[in-house]
């Protein structure tokens, strides 16, 4: 097939993925984008104080050091670097949980969710969703209904992904292994029937081989052993087979069984459900940030619901 070369454009270039973006979307963007700033300038504050605290501590320390190795040792030394010690580790226990209970409450960004998103779709046309519904004056309740919702979607999910299968694949799977272990022994006792021929024209009688299952012995090497199991199976198959799947099907939850055919749809419609409560949850955020108030920490919704956004 001939190769198909596109005239070029003079001074013409792809999009970035910013630009790829919806315009509603790119303000939102920028947003996640100072929020990650924000929150790296207030961990390096938070790092710098700290550092000077802990240099504070450990000129504390020598200085108690080199007055314990005086000769005739100052007891008001001691006791003053004994306070700044006391009350270097306190500020720093005090630093660290201040920044710990800020961190926690404020709403927190997803700058590198939307950055690699934005990446990983700048071919791939785009358009704002412009989600929009009404909300309660108390946008903390509204947050926290979403929360809950979505725990309990996310709970469904998980309870479909768990659910068992029919009773019929159960028995399917017990009857494969029966077949695959009877044709197995069968071979292996049909070689048999024939002697072996040697180089000689000599004719002698085959020996048994066994299914064998093959093991790593720990020492770089493999050992074969008598596969006992899909003997059993062989010899045994049909009360082995029978007693397998009373086991196979004691406690099993027939009524609540789910096809695995059936689960891709049903995990997929949950999802769709998902996305529709994070959108919620992003346009509550939103309102709450234009109203000055904090709505507490966010759900890590996906990009789509972070910039407010659809494929197109």
């Amino acid at each position: 097939m001939p190769t198909v070369h596109f005239p070029s454009t003079p001074g013409a270039r792809p999009r970035t993925p910013y630009e790829n973006l919806p315009v509603l979307a790119r303000k939102l963007y920028k947003h996640e984008e100072a929020l990650s700033e924000q929150a790296y300038a207030r961990y390096e504050a938070k790092q710098n104080r700290a550092a000077e605290i802990r240099r504070g501590i450990a000129e504390a320390r020598l200085e108690a050091l080199q007055n314990e190795r005086e000769p005739n040792p100052s007891e008001e030394v001691a006791k003053d670097c004994a306070r700044r010690i006391a009350e270097g580790e306190a500020e720093l226990a005090a630093l660290e949980k201040h920044f710990e209970d800020e961190i926690r409450l404020l709403p927190g960004g997803f700058w590198q969710v939307v950055q690699d998103f934005a990446k990983a779709n700048a071919l791939r046309p785009l358009k704002s969703y412009n989600f929009k519904c009404e909300l309660s004056d108390d946008l903390f309740a509204e947050h926290e209904s979403c929360r809950a919702a979505l725990a309990g979607k996310r709970e469904e999910a998980e309870a479909i992904k768990r659910a068992h299968v029919p009773a019929a694949v159960i028995e399917s799977a017990i009857d494969r292994t029966y077949s695959e272990a009877s044709t197995s022994v069968q071979h292996a006792l049909r070689k048999l029937r024939m002697p072996i021929a040697s180089s000689s024209g000599r004719l002698s009688a085959q020996s048994l081989d066994l299914p064998v299952s093959t093991i790593p012995n720990g020492v770089g090497g493999l050992s074969r052993i008598t596969d006992a199991a899909t003997l059993l199976f062989a010899v045994f198959g049909t009360e082995i087979r029978e007693r397998l799947k009373a086991m196979a099907l004691a406690g099993h939850d027939a009524e609540n069984a789910i096809p695995l055919a059936e689960r891709p749809a049903m995990l997929k419609k949950i999802e769709a459900e998902i996305l529709k409560i994070e959108r919620k949850a992003e346009f509550i955020y939103r309102t709450g940030r234009a109203r000055g108030i904090n709505t507490g920490p966010r759900l890590a919704p996906s990009p789509l619901a972070i910039l407010d956004i659809d494929f197109a």
